[in-house]
């Protein structure tokens, strides 16, 4: 029955068998039995499919996720990859630079244990963009019972001092992924102005356990369609392993000084807001005299 396998297809992990039941219930008595058998046979499918993946997406702050669209339209024509977009209520930059973050962190840890239910022998892959990295690096290290195989990061703001030979012990080499955009400012930023970020996003982890690529990109070029970043970087990723590696590995300019100090947790953040105090100070020793 057609109806079943776009159900199937067209529903959420979560709420696929809720959605089978609804259109269950609209059928009349000699189609219930068929229904039922083709149900079966796709559940089991799926828990004999050893090459079966959940590829969850997870965005940044103030977006519902847009590129999502451009990674499904990736893996449409290959039948054993599920690509779930996660999302979470928008983060407003006076949020993300508060330290109380543990709603959205939350709300993917609970879909990611949904997936994980629904399809209990699929691989679960990763790919976050900006705060999504933040968000998966709590996961791993709060949630031990979320396991992931594959992660991909763009724009991250994860510290560089992350422990992934802490949190990531159960991945083997190469199951980590972090495109930079050596363009990208706003991990620079996030690092000096807030507490608990990184720039990796701009310069990379430096970590044995990271496969640090980068590209001549802004934030979110990643996702511009005239570099086919998805095709060509993530999708031999996600389906084989293989790392399709950046010619900008080896051409890649130089970091300044200056970025290097504001990513620099003990010089950027402390240097940033002494100029805040110092401006403050001033503007209140003008204002003094006036009152």
């Amino acid at each position: 029955m057609k109806a079943v396998r776009e159900t199937w297809e067209n529903s959420l992990p979560a709420r696929r068998m809720a959605q089978l039941q609804v259109l269950r219930q609209t059928l009349v008595d000699e189609d219930v039995e068929l229904f039922d058998s083709l149900v079966d046979i796709m559940i089991l499918n799926l828990q004999d499919d050893p090459d079966a993946v959940s590829l969850m997406l997870v965005h940044g702050i103030q977006t519902d996720g847009a590129w999502h669209e451009a990674v499904r339209a990736a893996f449409r024509d290959i039948g054993h990859v599920k690509v779930k977009g996660l999302g979470y209520d928008c983060v407003t930059p006076i949020q993300l630079a508060c330290p109380f973050r543990k709603t959205p962190i939350e709300r993917i840890a609970g879909q990611l244990r949904d997936i994980r239910s629904m399809e209990p022998n699929s691989k679960i892959m990763v790919i976050a963009h900006s705060f999504g990295t933040y968000i998966i690096s709590r996961i791993l290290s709060h949630y031990t019972d979320i396991k992931i195989d594959r992660i991909v990061f763009c724009g991250s703001i994860v510290r560089s001092d992350y422990r992934w030979d802490k949190h990531t012990r159960h991945m083997p080499e190469n199951s980590i992924i972090n495109d930079v955009g050596t363009r990208d400012f706003y991990p620079v930023l996030a690092t000096f102005s807030t507490v608990g970020y990184g720039g990796t996003g701009r310069k990379g982890f430096g970590n044995i356990r990271v496969v640090d690529r980068f590209f001549d990109y802004g934030h979110s070029d990643f996702f511009c369609p005239t570099h086919d970043h998805i095709n060509t970087y993530w999708k031999p990723y996600i389906l084989d392993g293989t790392i399709v590696e950046s010619k900008w590995n080896t051409e890649k300019p130089k970091l300044s000084i200056l970025v290097l100090m504001a990513c620099h947790p003990w010089i950027g953040r402390p240097a940033f807001y002494s100029a805040i105090g110092g401006l403050l100070l001033g503007a209140a020793a003008l204002i003094r005299p006036l009152l």
